[in-house]
């Protein structure tokens, strides 16, 4: 049953997040033809103002979410109402509060944005739509971690394909026929609420035990729920810091122009980032279910083949962007349009570092405990901000990306550590010299495919960029079993592989009966 539902998982989020990867460039491409690009600046402006009112959350969906694997695995209902209960008052005080300080925001905005070369009833309008959606998710949202939790995500990505569709459908005609931003901004707030109001209802239905109870400050203390919050609110500040530092400086040091045309690299990143840990999300249920049901060593032979499989995955993400992102920014935006090759590469190696090591953070998140790695988290950012601002000086926006791989050092040994230390209770060292061996493989394979796709001269054309794509996958796979087939991690994916492929025929077979 794990297994099927992590191919369920993973099928219905693989097509929800290329479905919304694809509509979203295509609809970037619509509106800077039709819309004043001043007013994509302006979304991104309140979009990043808040991010830092997230910091009101202060991560009680993540501590939330850990409680409920556990419950799942258990079969405990009482206590899985006891945490929703929990949840839902805590985002109804958070909701209240976002919205108080939303209201009070408002009357600063003459203070926050400054450029007149737009209609202020835009900048009023913009900004009360994003406050709305924002506020949609903390009043209505908050029973998806239920789907999430019981490995039954997929519910929830029936209801965003149906409103995805739908509501890109309809921005498409507000940008190409109408030419009407008020339309297309309030049809995105429009179907988030419809996606939510269902999925709360479906919740429901498919969980009756669900019910109020009453919630003491006496019944968090006793699951640490503060404690918990605490620790993990470190984690949350640095991630905010981490991630917005390099926006940040570029736009301080290198100018608008150069944040805009960072974005478009951005756009292809955050895409190709969504439509793959969507695709893997479905695994951390399952993640969290094997740690509180199995044996530490099955635990820790199941770590080992998802982190060949993780490494395999990013290498071909990264290969595909040392190889094939500059020409396709190319022929998709034009060649003014490009940044330098050399932030392509450290792009690639910051690609290859994070996925490659996402595996230790599935294991890492799904335990719950906030405090050990705490201080690995305050680290990066700490180094991304410091050697970023040194060095964009130096190298620009490349020195930027080396100071973003730096921080990501850190928070990778932070999630390795606390893996092997906590959870499986054994020695690190063999670990890491093992990635870095199979790392050093992954940059010969694409060191070959760079100079033999380059070889080729193919041009830069959709289609060309399409049989790029599937060259490199054919010439990486070719690669990975000739380096990788000796090893156990390859021969245990080989084994989940026929494991999946026989659930699959039979799901099929009665479904044909």
């Amino acid at each position: 049953m794990r297994v099927l539902n992590v191919l369920r998982n993973s099928a219905y989020s693989m097509v929800f997040y290329v479905l919304a990867a694809v509509l979203g460039i295509l609809l970037r491409q619509a509106f800077t033809r039709y819309m004043p690009i001043e007013l994509l600046g302006l979304e991104g402006l309140f979009s990043n103002l808040l991010t830092i009112l997230s910091l009101a959350e202060l991560g009680v969906s993540t501590v939330i979410s850990y409680g409920l694997y556990r419950e799942f695995a258990n079969g405990n209902e009482q206590e899985i109402n006891m945490l929703m209960s929990v949840y839902r008052y805590i985002y109804l005080v958070i909701g209240t509060f976002v919205f108080l300080v939303g209201v009070v925001l408002f009357f600063f905005l003459p203070w926050i944005v400054q450029d007149d070369s737009i209609s202020w009833y835009y900048v009023e309008f913009v900004y009360v739509i994003q406050i709305g959606t924002v506020l949609s998710s903390y009043f209505l949202a908050y029973r998806r971690t239920l789907f999430t939790a019981n490995q039954k995500d997929f519910v929830c990505s029936r209801a965003d394909i149906a409103c995805t569709l739908s509501s890109n459908l309809v921005k498409f005609l507000a940008v190409i026929v109408w030419q009407d931003y008020f339309l297309y901004a309030a049809t995105g707030l429009t179907f988030n609420i419809i996606a939510n109001v269902y999925l709360h209802r479906k919740a429901g239905k498919m969980y009756p035990f669900l019910h109020s109870v009453k919630v003491t400050v006496a019944d968090m203390r006793a699951r640490k729920f503060f404690t918990d919050v605490g620790n993990f609110l470190v984690h949350k500040l640095s991630y905010i810091i981490y991630f917005g530092t390099d926006a940040i400086v570029v736009s301080t040091v290198l100018g608008l122009r150069m944040a805009g045309l960072l974005s478009n690299y951005i756009l292809i990143y955050t895409g190709v980032n969504s439509i793959m840990y969507k695709i893997l999300q479905g695994i951390i249920p399952s993640v969290g279910n094997l740690i509180y049901a199995e044996d530490k060593e099955k635990s820790y032979k199941v770590y080992r083949m998802l982190d060949m499989m993780y490494l395999f995955w990013g290498a071909y993400i990264a290969c595909i962007y040392a190889v094939v992102l500059q020409p396709f920014m190319r022929t998709f935006f034009g060649g003014d349009f490009l940044l330098p090759e050399a932030y392509a590469i450290a792009l690639a190696v910051n690609t290859l570092l994070g996925i490659q090591f996402e595996n230790a953070y599935n294991f890492r998140s799904t335990h719950g405990t906030f405090d050990n790695d705490r201080s690995y988290m305050v680290a990066s950012a700490a180094v991304n901000l410091f050697l970023s601002i040194g060095l964009v000086y130096v190298y620009g926006i490349v020195g930027i990306m080396i100071g973003t791989i730096a921080g990501l050092l850190c928070i990778v040994y932070g999630r390795v550590q606390f893996v092997f230390r906590i959870i499986f209770k054994r020695s690190m060292k063999s670990y890491l010299w093992s990635h870095l061996r199979w790392s050093l493989l992954v940059a010969v394979e694409i060191l070959l495919i760079y100079i033999m796709v380059d070889y080729l001269a193919l041009p830069d054309t959709y289609l060309y960029l399409v049989v790029k794509c599937l060259l490199i996958a054919v010439l990486m796979g070719a690669m990975q079993i000739l380096f990788f087939h000796r090893t156990q991690e390859f021969k245990d994916i080989c084994s989940y592989m026929k494991t999946v492929k026989g659930i699959v025929y039979e799901k099929l077979h009665k479904e044909k009966v």
